[in-house]
């Protein structure tokens, strides 16, 4: 098994690249709530075991990791899009738009990456934010240390958020599923319809809102 590393961003410092990026999106799927992306910058000294995409990870293995992150990351941050947004632009267009808001908060609170390496998007076409250069690469969670990194941060981030608007709209069990298309959240939307936190535009919510 291949765990993330660090070649891709030694051989960019390589090239004269100080500040390398890692960057990756969580929520994509969902719906209901919103899209969240993280970018961190990693020294490739920094030592960090148990790093691996976090779809691979337990909630507990991702928590702990990303105290660890937090901790050891030289730039780390996020950026939130919620399902309104999506509603209106679209997930793709709100995608892009949660990466441009981490690259963003990224630059306010350490410093603007100077290369950034994003975990692959469908659509290939993309402009960041101040045309920082990048590259997509597919599966980056599973193989770049930042990315992968990345991921953990938006997954922790976006799982807090749904735990909390469980409280909110506690009848859709959102701190079980986290929006996603479950058998329970299928069931309570037949129960209960949906709720301002649904993606109103989503083809699952439009049709289970007119049944």
């Amino acid at each position: 098994m291949h765990y993330p590393n660090f070649i891709n961003e030694t051989e960019l410092r390589k090239q004269g690249y100080r500040s390398v990026a890692g960057v990756d999106e969580v929520g994509r799927g969902s719906w209901a709530g919103p899209i969240v992306a993280a970018a961190v910058i990693l020294s490739p000294k920094t030592n960090i075991q148990g790093l691996k995409d976090s779809k691979m990870l337990s909630a507990k293995q991702r928590e702990a990791l990303n105290k660890i992150i937090m901790e050891k990351a030289v730039g780390c941050s996020i950026g939130i899009v919620g399902s309104k947004t999506i509603d209106e632009i679209n997930i793709g267009e709100a995608n892009l738009e949660s990466i441009n808001k981490a690259i963003a908060c990224l630059k306010k609170t350490v410093k603007k990456p100077d290369y950034l390496l994003i975990d692959f998007l469908i659509n290939k076409k993309i402009i960041i934010i101040d045309d920082i250069p990048h590259r997509l690469v597919k599966h980056g969670d599973k193989i770049i240390a930042s990315i992968s990194a990345a991921s953990i941060i938006a997954k922790v981030a976006r799982d807090r958020m749904m735990v909390d608007y469980a409280k909110k709209f506690p009848e859709y069990g959102f701190e079980r599923h986290k929006g996603y298309g479950t058998l329970l959240h299928r069931q309570m939307i037949a129960k209960y319809g949906i709720c301002d936190l649904h993606r109103k535009s989503f083809k699952p919510i439009k049709y289970l809102a007119a049944t």
